[in-house]
């Protein structure tokens, strides 16, 4: 007698295919009853930013964990017959629905790379802009590029690009940098376009690295999933954030836990710290700003000091509570909320800037705007040279400390003509520190970066 075929061994014959028992199910003999089919267990992967849409696992008849059920339709791929041929699923006899699809991704990248794009420096052209498009475009051609997609007439089609910065609001966990992008379609049809928002953010994604590749080959696109869709027979499906609580460390020895407040017990040493002096009008503020925003770009997570010559300032609104708090004569007032804190108090004499800095324990670097006398490592700002209120001459403030000098190219000549007249015994005229065009943060940043050694 020959040997038996099973089930298995004839729907690969027939069809060439090998797909799985458990897809298209064993064909039964005639009076047989269904054969059950047991779940594989399958361990289950960690979903991307802390995120899942699964449900809990249930056990199987002989006490093992079962898979976590999944939240589809039914057990079947609607894409594979009864005989395990792929198909395109007839969706006539679906009703017409709105439908829409909200799906993210993210590309990372070394910082610089991320800068070069927000500066609009890269050669091919504006990369967000041609990203944008090329989702959209994308998102119209789904069915060209998937083989059992049906084509649609997208009535919506948005792509919408966002930095990710090293740290603060909208920073991953693991502190990369690059950018994350949303696709929202919509239309009124029979049948869904979470297809065309997925593929939409591979494409805008995928254009981000062809116009980047030259200067970083080390990008990586990362996390593209579904994180809403409406419409159809199955009605909303929503991504779930699940919130972790993370228990403290325990260090083991005894030592003391790090306080979530910079300064606080366990927190590490203070940033390194470089100032910007200048006289009044020498365009210190305009200049700290570009400088912090482009830090912040480049990966650093930046702290800023400001040094204000009157006595009074005024720390927060009027009407607020923590105004309130004062005006009725508390001399210390804090203020804390689950993501930030801010205090301020009367001091009978100014507190020293390195009092300050001993705070800043959270950041990469602290940018300093003024304390002309701290003796910090500074960076001389000049738009005149001479401080027209006062008369004071921005030469005077160059010193050992002076790392940098940001001017125009006025100040700049009239500076290395005033170093040659003051030449040494020997004749050689005094050496000064670089000078940065005041017009180019882009450079002055540079500057530091090498500076802090990066």
């Amino acid at each position: 007698m020959g040997k038996k075929m099973t089930a298995k061994a004839a729907i690969r014959q027939k069809t060439g295919e090998k797909y799985p028992t458990a897809v298209v199910g064993e064909p039964q003999s005639p009076g047989q009853a269904p054969q059950e089919i047991a779940s594989a267990t399958v361990a289950p992967t960690p979903a991307a930013h802390g995120v899942s849409a699964t449900v809990a696992p249930t056990a199987t008849a002989h006490g093992a964990p079962a898979a976590p059920q999944r939240d589809g339709a039914g057990d079947a791929l609607t894409h594979i017959d009864e005989h395990g041929d792929a198909r395109m699923v007839d969706v006539s006899q679906k009703a017409e629905t709105q439908r829409l699809a909200v799906a993210e991704g993210c590309i990372l990248m070394h910082p610089e790379t991320q800068a070069m794009v927000l500066e609009d420096r890269a050669k091919k052209g504006d990369v967000l802009a041609c990203a944008r498009i090329a989702g959209i475009m994308a998102a119209k051609r789904t069915s060209d590029l998937i083989p059992l997609c049906h084509p649609l007439m997208l009535t919506k089609s948005a792509v919408d690009i966002e930095a990710i910065p090293a740290s603060g609001n909208g920073a991953r966990p693991d502190g990369r940098v690059g950018f994350r992008v949303t696709a929202t379609c919509g239309m009124t049809g029979l049948t869904g376009i979470e297809m065309e928002a997925l593929t939409a953010v591979s494409c805008a994604c995928l254009t981000i690295y062809d116009m980047c590749k030259a200067v970083d080959r080390g990008m990586e696109i990362v996390d593209v999933h579904l994180l809403r869709k409406e419409g159809g027979r199955s009605g909303v499906w929503e991504r779930t954030e699940q919130v972790v609580d993370v228990p403290a460390a325990d260090t083991g020895d005894g030592a003391e836990a790090a306080s979530p407040l910079p300064g606080g017990p366990g927190c590490g040493p203070a940033a390194p710290a470089i100032a910007f002096i200048g006289y009044q009008n020498s365009g210190k503020t305009t200049l700290v700003e570009k400088v912090i925003s482009r830090l912040t770009q480049r990966g650093l997570r930046v702290g800023s000091i400001k040094h204000h010559g009157e006595k009074n300032i005024e720390v927060d609104q009027p009407g607020k509570d923590s105004w309130r708090h004062a005006q009725a004569g508390s001399r210390h007032v804090g203020i804390v909320s689950p993501g930030r804190y801010a205090e301020y108090a009367d001091t009978g004499a100014e507190v020293p800037v390195e009092d300050l800095l001993a705070h800043f324990t959270d950041v990469d670097i602290v940018v300093v705007e003024g304390y002309k006398t701290a003796g910090l490592p500074n960076i001389v700002v000049s738009r005149s040279g001479v401080d027209r209120l006062r008369g004071d001459d921005s030469y005077d403030l160059i010193d050992g400390n002076t790392v940098a000098i940001a001017c125009n190219e006025l100040v700049e000549r009239n500076f290395r003509a005033r170093a040659t007249k003051d030449a040494g015994n020997d004749g050689a005229a005094r050496t000064l520190p670089p000078f940065l065009s005041i017009n180019d943060a882009a450079a002055i940043v540079n500057f530091i970066m090498a500076w802090l050694g990066k």
